[in-house]
């Protein structure tokens, strides 16, 4: 099996399992203890490090399990491996202060992973999440529009 391959499944494994069921024992097989993640689940910085990951990633599915997911594309070539799926989640426990509603929510993510010795050592996640963001706007407001500089 070729690496591009070996990476695909990894990352097959990583999504479905790691991040759809929020299994943190795939986290620690499959992440690199130094990964960097760019995501709006922490939206002033990049995330570094597993553990701060898993603390960040198990915080967000705890309050919003996922009910139903489905891998919609996924890809490598050489070190990189993009994968795009789709997530029915529920709003179950309050998070951040915003009080949890049992909304149902769907998300749209792209998750770009580098690889390095069969490990993912960076993520970068891009998302379609607008029924998520709205609802933790009074959070993310702040993080996200907080941050942008105004040049007058």
């Amino acid at each position: 099996m070729t690496e591009e391959l070996q990476n695909i499944e990894v990352a097959k494994r990583f999504i479905n399992q790691g991040i759809a069921k929020a299994n943190m024992k795939v986290f620690d097989d499959i992440l690199d203890p130094n990964i960097t993640v760019t995501t709006g689940l922490s939206p002033a910085a990049s995330i570094q490090g597993i553990e701060n990951y898993k603390q960040i990633f198990s915080s967000f599915a705890d309050a919003w399990p996922v009910k139903h997911f489905v891998i919609d594309d996924i890809f490598g070539v050489n070190d990189k491996v993009v994968v795009r799926f789709t997530a029915t989640s529920v709003f179950k426990k309050d998070y951040y202060d915003v009080k949890a509603t049992n909304q149902i929510v769907p998300l749209k993510e792209v998750h770009i992973l580098t690889f390095r010795n069969g490990k993912i050592v960076e993520n970068i996640v891009s998302a379609t999440n607008f029924p998520f963001e709205y609802i933790m706007y009074p959070v993310l407001k702040d993080a996200v529009i907080g941050n942008l500089e105004i040049d007058i």
